[in-house]
């Protein structure tokens, strides 16, 4: 037995879907990325260091000054 709040995100995203909201959405039937490779607890600081262009020294001297 589902409770309520799944019952109510499962309504307001099939109407969402209705109204078309998820119709283009960036990356919409690109292929995700990372699937294939193993787990790693660290992937998102992994994606976030490439995303603003850091390296793992640069986060360091952040946190140390």
């Amino acid at each position: 037995m589902l409770g309520a709040i799944p019952i109510i995100a499962d309504n307001r995203i099939r109407a969402a879907m209705e109204r078309g909201e998820f119709d283009h959405l960036a990356g919409a039937g690109q292929p995700l990325h990372n699937l294939d490779g193993t787990y790693d607890p660290n992937w998102w600081l992994k994606q976030m260091l490439q995303r603003e262009e850091l390296t793992a020294d640069d986060a360091r001297s952040q946190r140390n000054s």
